[in-house]
């Protein structure tokens, strides 16, 4: 039998390992450079492109995106289908790598310009795609960043991140459905941006 404080001790000692490896073999180094200059980089991007009259109704969207991640990728590394070899921060799991940084912003600036169904899913798509296979798949995966450990467990992660994606959104919609039935005005123009059809003109 397995009791509470033998939990707490491995625990103890599991802490201590992360930390003394995140102090010795992870922090400055140039990939731990890498992922600070990219969450910088997306960070510049968001609040530069934001459009601060919708700001409240983004942020509710990121922060929707955000615990969605956070829960699917809890999941993944308690069931072993994926893993962080490095961390911004010695805490697992590895919030500040892009559950809370990186995806939510990128997925906030699809949410804010591609309003529209169509566009918006194509967008979904594409950056789910690129986000799991390229950036997380190839380009963190050769750094030996992260690491998928079971042959399908990227298809679980390419799937459950596009579906945050749009569970999010629908959920979006429904709240914006009923705060526009109780006379909200802005709720009723964010509503409208997001019910909007496609441009002909535009293909994307």
């Amino acid at each position: 039998m397995v009791t509470n404080d033998e939990v707490r001790q491995n625990t103890d000692v599991l802490n201590k390992q992360i930390l003394n490896k995140w102090l010795n073999q992870e922090m400055f180094t140039f990939e731990w450079f890498f992922m600070l200059f990219i969450i910088v980089v997306c960070y510049f991007l968001f609040f530069y492109l934001l459009d601060k009259k919708r700001i409240v109704e983004i942020l509710l969207y990121g922060s929707l995106v955000s615990v969605a991640f956070v829960v699917y990728d809890s999941i993944g590394l308690f069931f072993g289908f994926w893993a962080d070899n490095m961390s911004l921060f010695p805490v697992y799991p590895n919030f500040f790598g892009s559950n809370l940084t990186v995806a939510p912003l990128i997925a906030m600036i699809i949410y804010q310009f591609k309003s529209p169904w169509d566009s918006y899913l194509r967008w979904s798509i594409l950056f789910s795609g690129f986000f799991i296979t390229g950036y997380y798949g190839i380009v963190l995966t050769s750094m030996e960043v992260f690491v998928y450990l079971k042959p399908f467990a990227k298809i679980i992660d390419l799937s459950a991140f596009l579906s945050v994606l749009i569970i999010c959104r629908v959920i979006m919609v429904l709240i914006l459905k009923k705060e526009a039935q109780k006379g909200n005005i802005s709720a009723k123009h964010s509503l409208s941006i997001l019910s909007a059809k496609q441009n002909k003109g535009n293909n994307y």
